[in-house]
């Protein structure tokens, strides 16, 4: 952790030490986290955020995202013929993020999916088992809607070829994916709003496998 002096920590946060003062007598748990070396206070870079109004709103948007959540893994748990709980146990690759550069609808959005799914079957079906679940959402800052999906490929040898082709498909969008991981309850996340109408759809060329 990198701590800086007083005077230093006052000019990152534009404020005076008065304010510095009042904000660690209220908050006793972060003042024991400055130092005191040759008899002079040492503050926590990091506590910089404290004073941002900007850091802690953003901070706060992505704890509530999170809580609703782990809200929603909780209930779908707990009814355990619920989609969601019957996707949670299946097998998962990697978790996907497409966010559009034009504006898509809804219906745009589930077309863009199931082509994807097609192309990718039209492609490696023969190869490997390849399970898909999506959901679109809308945009937060911008107008239109993007999708999150999970997406199951059977074969691992297969695994960064057809990471590369879902990249190409949506060469002109932004992607991002990663492992999935099944104890982040990404599945849940991605169902939080409920699954309805063209908001979602679970595509895959062997869904009757018992292990799925």
């Amino acid at each position: 952790m990198r701590y800086e002096k007083v005077n230093d920590f006052l000019k990152i946060i534009n404020k005076g030490k008065s304010t510095l003062y009042r904000f660690y007598s209220k908050n006793q748990d972060l003042y024991s986290e400055t130092r005191k070396k040759r008899n002079k206070r040492l503050i926590p870079k990091t506590h910089a955020k404290y004073f941002n109004s900007e850091i802690m709103h953003e901070e706060n948007k992505v704890l509530s995202r999170e809580n609703k959540s782990m809200k929603n893994l909780i209930d779908c748990l707990i009814d355990r013929d619920s989609l969601q709980t019957k996707l949670w146990y299946m097998d998962w690759s990697y978790f996907f993020t497409v966010a559009y550069k034009v504006d898509r609808n809804k219906k745009s959005c589930f077309k863009m999916m199931h082509s994807c799914y097609e192309y990718l079957v039209s492609e490696y079906g023969g190869k490997t088992e390849i399970r898909l679940f999506f959901t679109t959402e809308p945009f937060v800052n911008r107008k239109g809607y993007h999708n999150h999906f999970s997406i199951y490929i059977s074969n691992d040898k297969l695994h960064n070829e057809i990471i590369q082709v879902i990249q190409t498909f949506f060469s002109f969008d932004r992607v991002d994916y990663k492992k999935y991981d099944r104890y982040k309850g990404g599945l849940f996340y991605m169902s939080k709003e409920g699954l309805i109408n063209e908001d979602w759809d679970v595509l895959g060329n062997n869904l009757s496998n018992k292990n799925k």
